[in-house]
């Protein structure tokens, strides 16, 4: 060996031992854990809307299911965001009927559409058991949209009669995007949302009377729409008894440079989870109301990386700090972990040459994003885990805010594990790496501590890897921007519930199935043909079973616990499974659309599949197996010829009877219905309805307008008109009237109505209308007449705006100069400091008398500013 290279060898070991010594000698932080204080959370709570519509993924691809067992979300979506709003639930697939109703949006459900028209439909069936394999759990949202109750009454019979539970029933996708200062008439307001969704709840109490139900009310901090619910909920009492959100705090509607985003993050992170949010949601539902988020996320680019992992798990843990949390969920699964190579050309090119493909034998790689390796580490104490005990940073680190500010810039959360460790997750999203020393109740942790992080140096940093590390006597690394999960081992050890998730009726017995619990060695399934009393017993060493000890015709209630040799769990919750042929269903609704028809049928209790029977053009019976849904879709029919169909129930003991056979005459001259009916009551015997026709329309078509005083109860008051305004002046003044509207040809009328319009009154802008808008230098200055009331003193007034370019539905009020004077008009300024660039606001005028707010109505009046 050469002198430079023992030189060399020398110094590093000099640097080493410096480098040692300083962080020996380094002060170390504190990390206070209290177990004295604390409260539950789910188990599971943190989990994933679900977006692969689009994706050559399906709930049974291969990687899709590797996707899901790797990351194990405690929790996912069915389904989707945004995509759910024209999905069908009965199919399982996208229908085009639907699609029609929106004015936007149409590309992306087209390509929804599209591919699951190739990849097959994406069952709820097939998503439940999937999450039972990880014991995850179900949260739905009800696509009231496209939907009608009738639809979702059979939805839920659906879930009872497989024993899928439901842990939250979510009333629609972001309902505040559709409203009339958006020129959309889905629903008026917040209130007129409430009063839309009820009919939905009623049904889904029906067959399930306890169920969890929560209206969709808002973005963070946006509390027009939610004030507008609160409203109703303070005349006519809540139907619902959950609240849920969607949370993108960092976005903006401008672009950002990566130091004003961080920053933004940074702030609007600890400002959405506070103590200071939840009372202003509390305060406009009610104390302690229960609480998920369905959708969050960064939303701003420059973020995407390392600083939306941190700040993705932080956003979990900071809202599981309230007691009233249940569930939050990241959009979404497959954009944490993506398709390495998409393949969509494929589907594609499957759909326009008709032809038919296995695309779960399409494999594309998984790309493991920074986001889903965050999640990967963390969702280990989420589903370990039900009591979160208090945990403090003894003098936190600081980061840059907005406006100046500085903002904490670490956190961290204890989890009390039933799986034999306790957790600790801290978050830091400083560039400063920092040694903590544990304490609990004041004493040092003295125990080895297993580490996973991910971490980076960089916020520009878009992958790392995870790491794993031992540290000793309960002294941590933080390493900057990162996410640590911290583990070290205790004496409390419970087995979590089974529950199981699927149950088929065969020739020779009932299959259970149930998610293999960690740790344990054997299950005991109990049953038995009374409820309270289950009499048999099974022991197996595996998470399945075949109960053969049946009797014909009868129906079982089964329960199963888990065991190891410290304990049992709890039993799991019964399902209920008739050893017996299924009864025969019933049709109950049947659309039609170009060569294709739509059955939809009544699900009964104890199907594994329902066969739909019909003799096609050529005289050749059909048969064709649409495995457990409640709709179908039959493709590749001939025009102008009559089909009659029927539907069975089938499982392992054979054939139910066939329904009533089903006579459907195959058109392509069947109309889309038109779309986006609005109603204006002019004045009190006057109310105008309004719509738009499709882009493209069948020649010979005209519009069937319908009324009712209660929503889903419709009366025919005006029959193929071919204008797109209806004039209704058979009305009674103080009456609530809602409208639908269906188009005609002459082989019939549309299969589905779009939004029922709720008739609102213009009355007041014949009180006060905005006359002129006049941009100046200062802004824009609003002229407004009063023709039935003028301003006294004491009184208020002046323009309310609404950005709605932005995704945001919030009003914003601009008060007039009080010293204005007395009279028949007005001038507000709105100044262009109150609006954005680039931005489109409705606007609308009020006066408020006396505590009473008296607005003019929203007549597509807007500002803008470029």
């Amino acid at each position: 060996m050469g002198l430079k290279k023992i030189k060399t060898i020398y110094y590093i070991l000099i640097i080493c031992m410096l480098t040692s010594s300083s962080i020996q000698t380094q002060e170390l932080r504190l990390i206070e854990i209290d177990t004295l204080q604390g409260h539950k959370i789910q188990r599971g709570a943190s989990g994933f809307n679900v977006r692969i519509a689009d994706k050559v993924w399906s709930y049974s691809h291969p990687e899709f299911v590797e996707v899901v067992k790797e990351l194990k979300p405690g929790w996912l979506r069915y389904f989707s965001g945004t995509m759910g709003d024209s999905f069908s639930s009965a199919t399982g697939k996208y229908d085009l009927d639907f699609i029609s109703m929106f004015d936007h949006k149409k590309k992306q459900f087209l390509t929804g559409y599209l591919f699951l028209e190739v990849k097959g439909p994406h069952r709820l069936i097939d998503m439940y058991e999937l999450l039972g394999e990880i014991n995850g759990k179900l949260v739905i949202t009800v696509n009231a949209f496209s939907e009608t109750p009738e639809m979702i009454l059979e939805l839920a019979r659906f879930c009872k009669n497989n024993n899928i539970k439901v842990e939250l029933w979510q009333f629609c996708n972001e309902p505040y995007f559709y409203i009339p200062n958006r020129n959309r008439y889905w629903w008026n307001d917040g209130y007129d949302y409430a009063v839309k969704m009820e009919p939905y709840a009623e049904v889904i109490r029906e067959v399930f009377p306890e169920a969890n139900l929560a209206l969709n009310y808002t973005w963070d901090g946006v509390w027009t729409f939610m004030k507008e619910i609160y409203k109703f909920q303070e005349e006519n009492g809540a139907y619902w008894n959950a609240f849920t959100k969607h949370s993108y705090a960092p976005h903006t509607g401008r672009k950002e440079s990566l130091d004003e985003a961080y920053k933004r993050g940074n702030t609007k992170l600890i400002e959405v989870t506070s103590a200071v949010a939840m009372k202003d949601i509390e305060d406009y539902s009610w104390k302690d109301v229960p609480m998920s988020i369905t959708e969050f996320g960064v939303w701003n680019k420059p973020l995407n990386g390392i600083y939306a992992s941190v700040y993705n798990i932080e956003y979990v843990m900071r809202q599981l700090e309230h007691t009233n949390t249940q569930f939050v969920g990241a959009h979404e699964i497959s954009n944490k972990y993506t398709p390495l190579n998409k393949k969509n050309k494929i589907i594609e090119t499957a759909f326009k040459n008709n032809v038919e493909i296995n695309s779960d034998t399409l494999l594309t790689g998984i790309r493991r994003g920074l986001e889903g390796k965050a999640y990967k580490i963390y969702h280990e104490a989420t589903n370990s885990s039900t009591y979160l005990y208090k945990t403090k940073i003894v003098n936190n680190i600081q980061v840059a805010g907005m406006k100046n500010k500085t903002a904490d810039g670490m956190f961290a959360q204890t989890y009390k594990g039933i799986n034999g460790f306790n957790y600790l997750v801290v978050t830091n999203r400083s560039k400063t790496t920092n040694k903590f020393q544990i304490k609990i109740n004041g004493k040092k942790l003295n125990q080895k501590l297993y580490t996973s992080y991910l971490s980076a140096n960089s916020l520009k940093a878009k992958d790392a890897n995870i790491r794993e590390v031992i540290f000793n006597n309960g002294i941590l690394t933080i390493k900057p921007f990162s996410v640590s999960v911290s583990k070290w081992k205790t004496n409390a050890v419970a087995l979590q519930k089974p529950r199981i998730y699927k149950t088929q009726v065969k020739n020779n017995g009932i299959f259970l199935k149930w998610g293999e619990i960690p740790n344990a060695r054997s299950y005991e399934i109990y049953y038995g043909v009374d409820y309270d009393y289950l009499d048999k017993t099974v022991k197996v060493l595996n998470n399945s079973c075949l109960i053969t000890a049946v009797s014909l015709n009868k129906n079982y209630f089964f329960k199963v616990k888990a065991f190891n040799e410290k304990g049992k769990s709890k039993l799991s919750d019964s399902v209920l499974v008739g050893y017996q042929l299924p009864n025969k269903p019933k049709i109950f609704k049947v659309s039609r659309r170009n060569n294709s028809v739509t059955l939809f049928w009544k699900s009964v209790p104890n199907a594994n599949d329902y066969l739909i029977n019909y003799i096609d053009e050529n005289g050749i019976d059909v048969e064709l197996n649409t495995h457990n849904v409640y709709g179908y879709r039959i493709d590749k029919l001939k025009d102008s010829h009559t089909y009659k169909f029927t539907v069975t129930s089938k499982n392992g003991l054979g054939k139910s009877l066939s329904s009533e056979k089903e006579s459907v005459f195959i058109s392509k001259r069947v109309p889309l219905s038109p779309r986006n009916v609005s109603a204006i009551k002019n004045s009190p015997t006057k109310i105008t309805v309004k719509w738009h026709k499709q882009d493209r329309v069948l020649e010979n078509t005209c519009y069937n307008v319908y009324r009712g005083v209660k929503l889903h109860e419709f009366s025919k008051v005006a029959s193929c008109l071919q204008d797109t305004v209806y004039i209704d002046e058979n009305i009674v003044g103080n009456k609530q009237y809602y409208y639908i509207v269906k188009a005609e040809t002459e082989v019939g009328e549309s299969n589905f109505h779009a939004n029922i319009a709720t008739a609102f009154s213009l009355e007041n802008s014949n009180k006060l209308n905005i006359q002129l808008i006049d941009k100046t230098q200062e802004g824009y200055l609003v002229k407004v007449n009063l023709n039935k009331i003028q301003i006294s003193k004491g009184d208020s007034y002046g323009v309310i705006i609404n950005n709605v370019s932005y995704l945001n539905v919030e009003n914003i009020k601009i008060f007039g100069d009080p010293n204005y004077g007395e009279g028949k008009s007005f001038e507000t300024l709105i100044p262009f400091s109150k609006v954005k660039d680039h931005s489109n606001y409705a606007i609308k005028a009020f006066v408020i008398k006396q505590g009473q707010i008296i607005e003019s109505a929203i007549v597509n009046q807007y500002i803008s500013k470029k």
